[in-house]
């Protein structure tokens, strides 16, 4: 991420630290997934998420005069997509009733079409297809529920790494992304590493404030460089 941003800022022209930086959103997305699935915190984490999306918001509103809703934000909307799909998942798959269930999945695709049109008025940090990203990781998660056998066994690690592959998919043909997003795909190799395990180094807070910093040196060096070359 951060050598993506440095090429934005610095070398626009240097292609290699923008192929370098595609990696970066598809393990955010997969672990926003997974975060949603192991979080024993999950107000608190959906409220940091949308916090920080919200003042990075109003302070590059204040900086640009732009309206642009950040990755945070993106991901804001993928938690709460996320969390009503598992209720959904639960209603159908602890009820015998086909209303509650038909209600519960009639929801879930007003909330999905609300997201759309949002999407679709308000420019997000990698659009409508990478916020559907996550929730496409999260689709076969049953943790905690009555699900089957069959449904069960789709509850692994391979089959969240094919539905990632099928959100960076579309994220990759959108005409905005298809020169270079495709390089994404080369985030599988690292993921397909994980073990499910939390590290041993408790960083979680160390990263939610390399964001800001690592964008207060970039910019803040680029208007200093700027300055001095005037």
């Amino acid at each position: 991420m951060a050598i993506d941003h440095i090429g934005v800022r610095w070398f626009p022209d240097w292609i290699l630290l923008r192929v370098i930086g595609r990696s970066a959103f598809p393990i955010f997305a997969f672990f926003i997934a997974e975060g949603c699935r192991y979080s024993k915190h999950k107000v608190k984490r959906f409220f940091t998420i949308f916090g920080m999306g919200a003042a990075f918001f109003l302070c590059y509103y204040l900086y640009t005069g732009e309206e642009y809703a950040n990755i945070f934000l993106t991901f804001s909307v993928s938690i709460l997509l996320i969390h009503l799909l598992q209720l959904c998942k639960r209603v159908a798959l602890g009820c015998s009733n086909p209303l509650p269930i038909a209600g519960a999945f009639l929801l879930f695709a007003l909330a999905l079409l609300g997201a759309y049109l949002l999407f679709s008025i308000v420019t997000f940090e990698y659009r409508f297809c990478g916020m559907l990203t996550p929730v496409l990781v999260s689709l076969f998660d049953f943790r905690g529920m009555e699900a089957s056998p069959k449904l069960r066994a789709l509850d692994n690690h391979p089959t969240r790494l094919f539905c990632l592959t099928v959100g960076l998919l579309a994220i990759a043909f959108d005409e905005i992304y298809i020169q270079i997003q495709i390089w994404s795909l080369a985030a599988l190799l690292p993921l397909a590493l994980y073990n499910g395990q939390v590290g041993r180094h408790k960083m979680k807070y160390a990263f939610y404030l390399f964001y800001p910093l690592h964008l207060l040196i970039i910019e803040g060096g680029y208007i200093l460089y700027l300055l001095l070359t005037k």
